[in-house]
């Protein structure tokens, strides 16, 4: 295993990860079973027992967040020690296929961990936390995610080893007219660093509210609370979706500003 700071933070947010989410999964199950059926005195207890769910699940979701780009500057601090790559693709190769799996987990976690906690955000609003159960039920649902998620961490980043891997120049040479996505990204076109996220996250907020706005049928309190924010979210998947657009535009204008590592080597 290859270590240092970043590997060592990273192994430390999912162990964090795997250990609050196994106690609050159980907690949230609990809470599901009994919901539906419980008196307004369980209920009250029940709501104090969420209230615990839902600031684990906060603080949980926060861990996976700081993971996302600590996970990029741990693995771009990692190509010096990997003989051969010279980007992060190379780390990629040497850490496959965890690497890989790693990397799209990531981003489907928070998508699918965001969308609950948006809808719990709201759900906190109304007076009596009428999806409380389905909250409850749905959270125990997608717990895997969050196991699997700290697993490809741990396996990503436990087993890597300073292998020897081809440099991305070979899997993508020049006349196949493709670009290595990481040195187009991190060098070349820096300012797609930006509207990738810009349309990641314009993207899940017209998602989340279409499922909340579904989720308003099961309650007219619900529906009733989260009419205002879900005009809201869409005003603001606008607002990025337009601000991505505007920088791919200049980015597309400008050209390369970045320096390709395999330039400087070559010059």
């Amino acid at each position: 295993m290859i270590l240092n700071m970043g590997v060592a933070a990273m192994m430390a947010i999912a162990i964090f990860s795997l250990a609050t989410a196994s106690y609050t999964a159980y907690k949230a199950y609990k809470i599901g079973e009994k919901a539906d059926s419980s008196s307004t005195e369980d209920r009250y207890g029940m709501e104090k027992d969420y209230y615990l769910v839902s600031n684990v699940g906060w603080i949980t979701l926060g861990s996976r967040i700081a993971a996302i780009p600590l996970f990029f500057l741990t693995v771009i601090s990692l190509v010096p020690s990997i003989p051969g790559a010279m980007c992060e693709f190379g780390v990629f190769q040497a850490g496959y296929p965890y690497s890989w799996i790693d990397f799209f987990m990531k981003l489907g976690t928070l998508y699918v961990f965001g969308g609950w906690l948006l809808v719990d955000y709201l759900n906190k609003k109304c007076l009596h936390s009428p999806l409380m159960g389905t909250l409850a039920k749905s959270f125990t649902l997608i717990t895997p995610i969050l196991f699997v998620d700290a697993f490809l961490d741990l396996m990503f980043f436990g087993t890597l080893q300073p292998l020897v891997v081809s440099c991305c120049r070979v899997v993508y040479p020049p006349e196949s007219g493709f670009t290595c996505p990481f040195c187009f990204v991190t060098y070349t076109e820096p300012l797609f660093l930006a509207v990738i996220p810009a349309y990641g996250i314009a993207v899940f907020l017209i998602i989340s509210s279409i499922i909340t706005q579904r989720l308003g049928n099961r309650s007219d309190e619900f529906k009733t609370s989260s009419a205002g924010p879900v005009k809201t979210f869409l005003k603001v998947a606008i607002f990025l979706a337009t601000i991505g657009t505007l920088l791919m535009i200049v980015q597309l204008m400008l050209g390369p500003i970045g320096v390709n590592p395999h330039e400087l080597i070559i010059g």
